[in-house]
Parts: structure tokens; C-alpha cells; sequence
């Protein structure tokens, strides 16, 4: 048995993936995912296949040597998010305050496709890296304030391999393999640019910590134990996440990932991490090997 994002494949199943791939030497691996996809029956809620989220799996089963897939088409481009226009009107007047103002706002999951071409489409409009496509687990978030939306969330699984997270665990490439779901990504946050309430932005990050852990427990069937999240230095300085005890663990080198293959991109970000447990109980759980992802 085969525990990839949360599915288990079986040795049957394996084994029809890997004849897939020695059938078709000639498809693409975008060709092989659909084809997969639809042999597995592996499906969305609307019946559409999940062929984007077998495409991941195809590149974590070749990078365990489980099988081998056709050399890919290289590209950088960031797959962008379907991103259609909505009926929103930005309000005539800023909301100014410090939180103790206003009621405890409200996180919504974004749960049909009204909200999520809501949610895409005020992101792709202010936030500064806008809408990108979120491969697999995720969840995300329109916050209110009484009625109004003043801001959005995702988070998602984390990043494979991140030199400063990895050495502050100090986890082996076992144990990471094995305990990379307990960590999940704050993929996006944006407040939205008339919201000008002081101390917001740290007070959305305290709350968000509790209720990503407890809807993603809801969501996946276990709860994650450490944040993860980056801060562009040349834009940011992350005061917000350090109000919210955040703890900055260093610097990227200014790489990215594009399918399975890095490239240099010259962006250096701070690493910050929030533990949901205790730090020292924090480790033994990620350094513990023999477990297996939910």
C-alpha cells in the first residue's frame, strides 16, 4: 500500500499506472494523467477528473523511484486560476479602527463555486502574486467583518524540501517523506486595501492558526502541527507575523519549483513557521519515522 496526498493505491493500482505509462510511451505526462485519472475513476465532487492532482502524484510516485515518466515539457509559467469576473463593488468609504472596535471576524470556508470565483477573483485583483491554480489539499478562507469582507486566506500542503523548516526540525529525508503532511502553508493572505484597521493583519494570523488546525482536521481527517509561510523581503518586513509569534527561521536562496524541477529566480524570502503544539513536542512528532500520511 501507497499513501500519496492523503489516497492509497494499491499494488493493482500501481501496477495499472505503471502499464499505462509503458503503453503509451508517446503521451505527455499531462496525456498520461488524464488517461490515469479516468482508468482509477478518480474523480471531483462535479465529476470533472481529478487529472491535475494525479499529475502530482505521477511526479511524488516518480520521485520515490516508483515509476518513471516521460521527460516533461519544461515551463515556468505559474498555472494561472480560472478567474472570472464578478459583481463586487468596493465600498465608498475606508473602515478605519483597531480590532477591539469591531466583533471577532469571521472565517468562511469557501465551499461552492460562487465563493470561490469570489475568493479568486478579489485575489487575482489585490493581491500582489494574484490567483495561481492550488495543488492539492487546501483550504480557503473569505473573512467578515458583521457583513463585509475585509480579507482572504488559503492554506495548502507544504513545501517539499525548505533548507531553514527542514534543519530547524532536523528531520532526515525518511521522516520527512513520512511527516510532511503534518505541516501546511499560508499559501495566500491578503487584507483587502480599504480595511485600514491597526493590528488587523496580526489578529487575523492569531486567529487563523486555530481554525485552519481545526478545520483542516475536519477537511482531512487529521490536524496539522506546524505553519509554514513566506514574506518577500524586498516587500515586506513581516512585522505582522512576528506580532502574531510567528518565528522567522532564516532565508530562502532565491529558488523555485516548476513541476519537479528548480530554477533560480532571485526572490529571497523569509521562512516563518508557527508550532500549534509545543516546540519540544513539536519534533518528537515530526522526527518520528514508521508513521504513515492519513
Amino acid at each position: 500500500m501507497t499513501i500519496i496526498r492523503g489516497k492509497h493505491f494499491s499494488i493493482s493500482e500501481i501496477d495499472l499506472i505503471k502499464q499505462t505509462i509503458s503503453d503509451n510511451p508517446t503521451s505527455s505526462r499531462r496525456e498520461l494523467s488524464l488517461l490515469i485519472s479516468q482508468q482509477l475513476d478518480w474523480r471531483q465532487a462535479n465529476g470533472n477528473l481529478k487529472d491535475r492532482a494525479c499529475r502530482d502524484v505521477l511526479l511524488r510516485l516518480e520521485q520515490k523511484d516508483i515509476i518513471h515518466l516521460p521527460k516533461a515539457s519544461y515551463t515556468l509559467k505559474t498555472q494561472r486560476a480560472g478567474v472570472k469576473k464578478v459583481h463586487f463593488i468596493e465600498p465608498s468609504q475606508d473602515i478605519f479602527g483597531k480590532p477591539s472596535d469591531f466583533e471577532t471576524p469571521v472565517f468562511k470556508i469557501v465551499e461552492n463555486s460562487a465563493e470561490r470565483r469570489l475568493w479568486n477573483f478579489l485575489v487575482d485583483k489585490y493581491h500582489y502574486k494574484g490567483c495561481n491554480i492550488v495543488v492539492g489539499r487546501h483550504i480557503k478562507y473569505l473573512v467578515y467583518l458583521n457583513q463585509d469582507i475585509i480579507a482572504c486566506f488559503a492554506f495548502a500542503d507544504a513545501v517539499l524540501q525548505l533548507k531553514a523548516r527542514d534543519q530547524w526540525i532536523g528531520w532526515h529525508k525518511e521522516q520527512r517523506r513520512e511527516n510532511l503532511h503534518l505541516i501546511i502553508n499560508n499559501v495566500r493572505f491578503l487584507i483587502l486595501p480599504w480595511v485600514k484597521i491597526k493590528y488587523l493583519a496580526s489578529k487575523l494570523l492569531s486567529l487563523s492558526a486555530k481554525i485552519a488546525a481545526d478545520d483542516w482536521q475536519r477537511c482531512y481527517n487529521y490536524r496539522p502541527l506546524l505553519l509554514e509561510t513566506f514574506v518577500e523581503k524586498q516587500r515586506f518586513c513581516g512585522t505582522s507575523y512576528k506580532a502574531a509569534n510567528w518565528i522567522c527561521l532564516g532565508q530562502t536562496i532565491g529558488k523555485g519549483r516548476s513541476g519537479m524541477k528548480y530554477y533560480k529566480h532571485g526572490i529571497i524570502k523569509d521562512v516563518y513557521v508557527y508550532p500549534l503544539i509545543r516546540p519540544s513536542l513539536l519534533r518528537k512528532r515530526l522526527l518520528k519515522s514508521g508513521g504513515m500520511a492519513p
